[in-house]
């Protein structure tokens, strides 16, 4: 019944733990933006590579997966969540340096941003890997895969909005007029908004955007523009829009039986009518688990190292939402989802639900799996002199 599009870097091998540590018990901080189930998988997944690695004890990892702050044998760990909100974010990042972390863990696009900004100018700035970033470049972390501070390293996780109108317009082609919102501070939400606007203007869609200052502008926006006629909303990944602005934009949807897309795959949670977006969380966290297990380990150089490309594309559907807004959902989209709500339950296909687990689903042992193809794939991503100078004669280019 489900069908599963595409994931990177799901074979990589862990790097088994070296007999002498580059640092001895380092201390990391793993901090979020906000409180998300998607980032207790990421993080659990990354806390099960550092036991694989031999930092953390299964007694430790089972004590870090509820988030309490750990002084163990060989690794200090601590936690920071924001709520969501700035200043809090701003005194979260404040008190994780107080502990002169080795390393940051950072998710989000906000998180990453005030990171790179509060350690850039440091002397000996603690390495920052993260993940669920969508767009490095827009929010200043990086130019370029190889263009970036020296001491950041991380995954941006694609966002497939080009697939989300290709999908729209396959089963709903009498839309012809979509609407974005996006809050103008997020970088993320400027950037995915600007994806949306470009490739509905090449398919042939009117795209009406509109830029909010915070949530409060929401639901005067979204009124605004169904009086302007929007057919659907087609949003993009901004979190401080979907932590409060999105539910807005949901309820007024239903009232007057607009559709909601929405590129995050459990938006449907939310309530969005259909998601396309990205689902491996799991393999997410284990890839930045081995990022920073090597780099603790002495084993990558992250100064010359570029930033890496995960990708998974995954349909979502929410039958309640659509029969509530009179949306039929054709047999051909059900059959390529692999989440479903109806009737208030949420079923996975198997795949999903091994990429939302919260548990290891392999022994240490067998999770060891050697050197070879992990640096194998860790060649592939070094910053040659070349690269730097392409990549550089790119950007000059655009200009």
């Amino acid at each position: 019944m489900f069908k599963i599009i595409s994931i990177m870097f799901a074979a990589l091998a862990l790097l088994p733990f070296a007999a002498a540590q580059a640092q001895d018990n380092p201390t990391i901080a793993i901090l979020r933006f906000g409180d998300l189930p998607t980032y207790d998988v990421t993080e659990g997944a990354l806390l099960d590579v550092l036991e694989a690695y031999g930092f953390i004890s299964a007694e430790e990892n089972a004590i870090l997966h509820t988030r309490q702050d750990l002084q163990g044998e060989n690794m200090r760990v601590v936690f920071g969540s924001a709520n969501f909100d700035l200043p809090t974010a701003s005194l979260m990042l404040e008190n994780a340096l107080d502990y002169e972390p080795d390393a940051l863990v950072t998710l989000t696009t906000t998180v990453t941003q005030m990171a790179v900004n509060a350690t850039s100018d440091l002397e000996s700035p603690p390495a920052i890997f993260f993940s669920s970033v969508y767009d490095p470049y827009e929010a200043g972390i990086a130019q370029s895969p190889c263009l970036k501070p020296d001491h950041v390293m991380g995954a941006i996780s694609t966002t497939p909005y080009d697939d989300i109108l290709y999908l729209m317009l396959e089963h709903y082609p009498e839309i012809e007029r979509i609407a974005t919102i996006f809050d103008s501070a997020e970088s993320a939400g400027v950037a995915g908004a600007a994806e949306i606007k470009r490739m509905g203007e090449i398919l042939g869609l009117t795209v009406l955007d509109t830029a909010v200052a915070g949530v409060d502008g929401v639901l005067l926006a979204a009124n605004s523009l169904i009086d302007r006629g929007a057919q659907a909303f087609v949003m993009p990944i901004d979190l401080r829009m979907d932590a409060a602005g999105l539910p807005q934009i949901i309820n007024l949807g239903s009232e007057y039986g607009i559709p909601v897309f929405h590129p995050a795959l459990f938006s449907i949670e939310s309530g969005a009518t259909l998601s396309f977006g990205f689902y491996n969380f799991y393999a997410q966290g284990e890839n930045l688990g081995r990022m920073l297990g090597a780099h603790l380990n002495g084993r990558l150089d992250i100064a010359q190292t570029g930033l890496i490309v995960q990708s998974s594309e995954a349909i979502g559907v929410n039958l309640d939402m659509a029969a509530e807004q009179g949306i039929e959902i054709s047999q051909e989209i059900l059959e390529q989802a692999d989440a479903v709500i109806e009737a208030g339950e949420t079923t996975l296909s198997e795949l999903a639900q091994y990429e939302t687990r919260t548990d290891a689903a392999l022994p240490v042992a067998d999770r060891l799996l050697g050197d070879e193809e992990f640096l194998a794939f860790l060649a592939t991503q070094v910053c040659t002199p070349e690269r730097i100078a392409a990549e550089q004669a790119e950007l000059n280019e655009r200009v």
